[in-house]
């Protein structure tokens, strides 16, 4: 049995069951179980477009490509209880399962894991951070039920 956390709570925006992406279900189910705290906290899940994926990547990583998903750390005052934003783009995500042939849930939930590590302090800057990250990634995966994201 896999262990949610429900001191998190998720807002979707812009979801649209007709984008071919998981249900809210399994959206919520994943980035639960990637939240790592015992306080209540909250995350935004937003569905981007190609384009304002593209936009956001030239805003705040001064990238012209389009990126899979984004995190946005919450750095105002922590007793909002608010971890952060996750802007992830459907099109880009879904063409990455396509190109490394594995299951459409397997790499959203790839994403929202990852994605939430971020919202949580993980990054892949240096090169122990990096490995501890995917560390994390691939134990959560697997305990989902998912072989490791970085074996394609």
């Amino acid at each position: 049995m896999i262990n949610e956390n429900n001191n998190l709570k998720i807002n979707l925006i812009d979801y649209d069951v007709n984008c071919n992406i998981p249900s809210s279900y399994k959206l919520k189910k994943w980035a639960r179980f990637a939240y790592l705290k015992k306080q209540k906290n909250s995350v935004n899940i937003k569905v981007a477009t190609k384009m304002e994926m593209r936009n956001l990547s030239k805003r705040y990583l001064k990238r012209k490509n389009v990126c899979n998903a984004l995190s946005f750390q919450n750095t105002s005052i922590p007793r909002e209880n608010k971890l952060g934003e996750i802007i992830v783009c459907a099109d880009v995500i879904n063409e990455e399962s396509s190109k490394y042939k594995i299951s459409l849930d397997k790499r959203w939930c790839h994403m929202i894991i990852h994605s939430m590590l971020h919202l949580q302090g993980f990054n892949h800057k240096v090169k122990d951070a990096k490995l501890k990250m995917e560390r994390k990634e691939i134990l959560l995966m697997k305990k989902l039920g998912f072989s490791n994201p970085y074996l394609i």
